[in-house]
């Protein structure tokens, strides 16, 4: 038995007499995703443990190529680092959770375990570009509203949690979310829609190279990451999707 087949159980026993239905099972999946993705993901893992790591070290390693230290500094990235990055994260944890919930519930799982993963390598590898850091918020460009955006991200935002990039590896597993929602439910809007959250994927890797968060490592690591947990948490919890259609029935749309 699976760990959200017995929470059906207990939810059915508790608020259902014991009986199955789709309203006890969409509960049970609604309150896991919520409690998954909020309370763990965002709460714990993302705000409580993440901060700790960062305050850990003092000084840390640095991962620059000649490549990192020649791309320039262009604060107009914040678009997608602070802003588009964050919006689709959200708006897509609250629809998967919602109304989509197996689908939803699979996606919660990566965001957990690819953001417990993170923690663990913060704690024992910290990484950062307060050098580059330092340069920027010595020549602050006055005027410039992204960039007082982001030299006030870097003053709130620990900088020894760098690799692997979290804005990386959430933002490739929104984009593979949509992936996945658009293989089973096939049709010109979850096509977009996927189209979109790669887009945006693409757009925040690149950011946070732009805005001097990140070197190119830390984004290699944090899209690994996103492919390998979020295939394997996917095919685990939804089947692989080739194995799915062919027993799906033609006739009848995927559930959740």
């Amino acid at each position: 038995m699976t760990i959200i087949s017995r929470f059906q159980a207990l939810v059915e026993r508790s608020l259902f007499r014991g009986k199955s239905s789709r309203a006890s099972e969409a509960l049970a999946y609604i309150v896991a995703n919520l409690f998954l993705m909020v309370v763990v993901f965002d709460l714990l893992l993302n705000t409580v443990i993440y901060n700790w790591t960062g305050s850990l070290y003092a000084t840390g390693f640095h991962l620059n190529t000649a490549l990192d230290d020649i791309i320039p500094f262009r604060p107009e990235w914040a678009i997608f680092y602070l802003y588009l990055f964050y919006w689709a994260t959200e708006a897509t944890m609250a629809v998967l959770a919602v109304l989509y919930y197996k689908q939803g519930y699979a996606f919660a799982w990566s965001l957990v375990i690819v953001n417990l993963v993170a923690d663990l390598v913060y704690l024992a590898f910290p990484v950062t570009t307060d050098v580059y850091r330092a340069a920027i918020s010595a020549h602050p460009l006055v005027g410039n509203k992204f960039a007082e955006a982001m030299n006030e991200y870097y003053r709130d935002d620990p900088s020894f949690d760098c690799f692997p990039s979290l804005h990386a590896a959430v933002s490739v597993l929104v984009a593979y979310a949509w992936y996945r929602f658009a293989g089973s439910k096939r049709n010109a809007l979850t096509i977009a829609i996927a189209a979109g959250a790669a887009l945006i994927a693409v757009g925040t890797v690149l950011s946070t190279l732009f805005v001097k968060q990140h070197y190119i490592a830390d984004e290699i690591s944090g899209i690994a990451l996103a492919l390998v947990v979020g295939k394997l948490v996917y095919d685990r919890a939804l089947g692989r999707p080739s194995a799915a259609r062919s027993r799906a029935p033609r006739t009848s749309p995927p559930q959740g």
